[in-house]
């Protein structure tokens, strides 16, 4: 029985303990799980940086803005590990691990589409393997555009007409999220395992331009 507010308070922190772990064991279960806990861990990540968009801001480096992406997933105490520039066939910018499972990531900043088109080329054709338990990653586009919509757009245009030809199959699938209009997803099969491989397209929008009127 609970009898006083630290009661209350202790069993509040031990709940959200228990979710914890339940989060993961649903994650343990399969690479699909595992996939959709990394887009959770995504979300929220992505919302506290653009929410701190007045402080972290598009100046900074791309290892900067990474490193603080990275610092809102990892949870080493449950065996979510998120790294940065972990040698993964070359330095990727990105892996995210739980228990045999692994996500890999590259992080731009938006500069032209052929710069983002480098890091996807980097994602699909170096640094993943695409094999069972490595089945997916993410491509995390810093951004600082007034449009965020109008410049995935054309990334998206861009990504279609350019990602066949480095692909083996030469092909590429886009399917849009229906959580995020912003967000993504292009799939295409690995050149290496031959496997489905799945890439999330997700923006951070960094612009912060507020305009206050004299009062």
């Amino acid at each position: 029985m609970l009898t006083s507010l630290d009661d209350l308070e202790k069993n509040f922190h031990l709940q959200k303990v228990h979710f914890a772990i339940q989060r993961i064991q649903f994650a343990l279960e399969s690479y699909s799980n595992f996939n959709s806990l990394v887009r959770k861990e995504l979300d929220y990540a992505v919302s506290k940086l653009e929410q701190n968009g007045n402080k972290i801001n598009f100046d900074l480096s791309e290892d900067q803005l990474t490193l603080y992406l990275l610092s809102y997933v990892e949870n080493r105490y449950l065996g979510l590990e998120a790294s940065h520039e972990k040698n993964q066939r070359g330095h990727c910018d990105i892996s995210i691990t739980l228990a045999d499972y692994i996500w890999h990531g590259e992080a731009k900043k938006h500069s032209s589409y052929l710069y983002l088109f480098k890091g996807y080329a980097q994602l699909t054709e170096r640094y993943s393997t695409g094999t069972i338990n490595s089945s997916s990653g993410g491509l995390i586009i810093y951004t600082k555009n007034a449009s965020c919509s109008d410049m995935m757009d054309s990334w998206k245009t861009f990504l279609s007409k350019n990602a066949p030809r480095i692909h083996a199959c030469k092909s590429v699938n886009i399917i849009d999220c229906p959580k995020n209009p912003l967000v993504f997803y292009s799939q295409h099969l690995h050149t290496v395992s031959k496997l489905d491989y799945q890439v999330v397209h997700y923006p951070v929008s960094l612009h912060h331009k507020p305009i206050d009127p004299d009062l």
